[in-house]
């Protein structure tokens, strides 16, 4: 994220040779034909609750991140843009900009707010019309913005304790999500669409709020979200409205780089406050999973690799308490991705969330250190407020020499709509780099569902939507799809889901995903360009399951996933070993306390991690896998041509 807040800057010091007194009167029309209304100076209640929610009734109510409410001075009148800024106002500056218009049939018209623009972007804008007008243009502080918006409310809306469709764009319609800007009626400043229509960047970098009077904040000295305020069109698969997250104390946010469909901006006309920001936030936040990290290596030595050994760290496991209602929600914890740092520790990340189609989503962890048997207590990782972190794939780890690498996705609701992230540690799961994209919703279509690092350098995702290898040569500066791109050169058919691979040798590959029954099993032999299809004898995983691969340091592979009893270990979750790529399993047997959607994670001594939904985990070494009795069937190709990997 190289966002560095310029604008701000150039802002203060160019401040004095801009025209600092403000225009008189209640209203002004500037140089690109848009209206502002001034916003006199005054004191309000900022957020929402004295505390987080603790029950789901609360939670309805509010989000963790609007506590706890306090009072803020606003000690200088402004001008803010009585609408959002539109199509035909922005193109001045950027004529360019007209090429993303109708981005999922939104902001097609000149008078409809304008979309697809980044932090920057929006900034870039108010030091243009400051630069061309002689006056000090910015954006609004989040302060500013709340203060505008309630227009001296106290209640949910500037509207009331209730928001309908009838005063807001709340509810997308599906031939036109967004309305031209000032379509409803204003609030008593005379500002229009502060709930719905497209949220709103902010100034700010997102934050946690501090207790006690502000006045004139401006937010943190640096962090990874910039705020936006107000809400959109868009509307949960569950809900009947969207007025959830158009509330006036609502906080939402993006990463200053994103730029979609749901988001957009409006103006402020007025000197920037002077207050000094709060301090800084670290990525992730401060928790004991991340606390006094050892930079000792790895141990090498664990349990006897020529004795079985098996454990499920059942009072040991990662605890949320109950009634966890965000950053870390103990509803449910999902999507789960594990590796062992080079520290020796076990880092998993996984989902937690209200509901996979919620946008209370966001990424937990856990540490198990080195030579314990107890897991640290679940804190949060990464949080991007009603941002969807992750749904449907989830998250991915690699780690390649002594650095971590982590990837998510940030949807915005609609799956096919999405982005991939990816983070960096070198400091053994710590601390982290700020996010920044490797793909682009406007791009390609895919999401990570897991990864691996493999040889001569190599990182791979194994991505989901376009069902291809997304692959890094040069530790993770540049991504590419190991195929053309095209559907006809996936791996995958369009009906299976959450696929995980393995590199067999230098340019060969497996890959197993959910779907079909026998399972199925894709290998190529150029590099992930082209697949052949087979199957591998186990029932392919359902609904709310996923196939986890890895190839282990003896160069056996392994696959765990459920079965329904046709490989001959029974019913249930169950960790198959093949030494030939596939082609036999020599080895297969039940494993208890594991299931979901899984990962596998092996550790120098030896120990193989598998970690699943609701946080099950489990560790194993390769004695106990080969306890287990041959498959007793063979599946037959899926496609009836020669079987995978011959």
């Amino acid at each position: 994220m190289r966002q560095t807040g310029s604008w701000l800057i150039w802002v203060l010091v160019a401040a004095p040779a801009l025209a600092a007194e403000l225009p008189d009167g209640r209203e002004l029309t500037n140089s690109v034909g848009m209206k502002l209304v001034r916003v006199e100076p005054g004191e309000f209640t900022m957020g929402c609750g004295e505390a987080p929610p603790r029950k789901k009734e609360e939670w309805e109510k509010r989000d963790h991140d609007e506590s706890p409410a306090h009072k803020v001075k606003v000690t200088k009148a402004f001008f803010m843009g009585a609408t959002e800024v539109t199509n035909a106002q922005y193109e001045q500056f950027d004529p360019e900009h007209r090429k993303l218009r109708g981005r999922h049939r939104t902001s097609v018209g000149d008078s409809e707010p304008v979309t697809m623009v980044a932090w920057q972007n929006a900034a870039d804008f108010c030091a243009w019309l400051a630069k061309k007008e002689g006056r000090p243009y910015r954006l609004p502080t989040e302060a500013e913005w709340e203060y505008a918006c309630r227009a001296g409310t106290t209640t949910a809306f500037n509207t009331g304790e209730a928001l309908t469709a009838e005063g807001a764009n709340m509810v997308a319609d599906k031939k036109t999500p967004t309305r031209p800007a000032g379509s409803y009626q204003p609030n008593a400043w005379g500002l229009f669409d502060m709930h719905g229509n497209v949220e709103e960047w902010c100034a700010d970098w997102y934050g946690p709020y501090q207790a006690g009077e502000a006045v004139d904040p401006v937010g943190r000295a640096d962090g990874w979200v910039r705020s936006a305020r107000g809400g959109s069109f868009r509307q949960e698969g569950w809900a009947k409205d969207n007025s959830r997250y158009c509330r006036s104390a609502n906080r939402s946010g993006f990463l200053p780089e994103d730029r979609n469909h749901l988001l957009g901006f409006r103006v402020v006309l007025g000197e920037a406050p002077a207050a000094k920001p709060l301090p800084a936030l670290r990525l992730p936040p401060e928790a004991p999973w991340n606390r006094d990290v050892g930079k000792a290596p790895a141990p090498k030595t664990g349990p006897d690799p020529a004795k079985p050994f098996y454990t499920n760290f059942k009072g040991g496991r990662p605890g949320i308490p109950a009634d966890s209602w965000g950053p870390v929600y103990s509803g449910w914890n999902h999507h789960t991705a594990a590796c062992v740092c080079p520290n020796g520790d076990v880092l998993v990340v996984w989902e937690t969330m209200v509901g996979e189609s919620s946008r209370a989503m966001a990424m937990a962890a856990s540490r198990l250190r080195a030579g314990s048997d107890k897991w640290e207590p679940a804190g949060s990782f990464l949080d991007v407020p009603d941002m969807l972190d992750g749904a449907a794939a989830g998250p991915a780890l690699i780690v390649d020499g002594e650095r971590v690498y982590f990837f998510t996705t940030q949807v915005t609701g609609d799956w096919g709509d999405n982005s991939t992230i990816m983070c960096v540690s070198e400091d053994s799961g710590g601390t982290w780099s700020k996010p920044r994209f490797i793909s682009r919703r406007e791009e390609i279509d895919h999401m990570p569902s897991m990864g691996f690092a493999g040889s001569g350098g190599l990182l791979a995702l194994a991505m989901e939507g376009s069902h291809h290898l997304f692959l890094s040569r040069d530790r993770g500066e540049t991504w590419k799809l190991a195929g053309s791109g095209k559907a006809a050169d996936g791996f995958c058919p369009k009906q299976n889901y959450h696929p995980s691979a393995a590199q067999l040798d230098e340019k060969a590959f497996v890959c197993f995903s959910r779907g079909s029954t026998p399972m199925s099993m894709y290998v190529s032999t150029d590099g992930g360009r082209t697949w052949q299809a087979g199957a591998a004898p186990f029932s392919g995983p359902g609904v709310s399951n996923k196939v986890a691969t890895l190839k282990l340091a003896s160069g056996a592979l392994l696959v765990v996933t459920p079965d329904d009893g046709r490989a001959g270990a029974g019913k249930g979750n169950v960790a198959a070993l093949s030494l030939d790529g596939g082609r036999t399993w020599p080895h297969v047997r039940l494993l208890p306390d594991s299931g979901g959607y899984q990962c596998l994670a092996q550790a120098p001594d030896g120990v193989i991690y598998d970690c699943g939904t609701q946080m099950r985990c489990v560790a194993f070494n390769e004695a106990w896998l080969k306890e287990g009795k041959p498959v007793t069937m063979t599946a037959p190709p899926a496609d009836g041509g020669k079987p995978a990997g011959k």
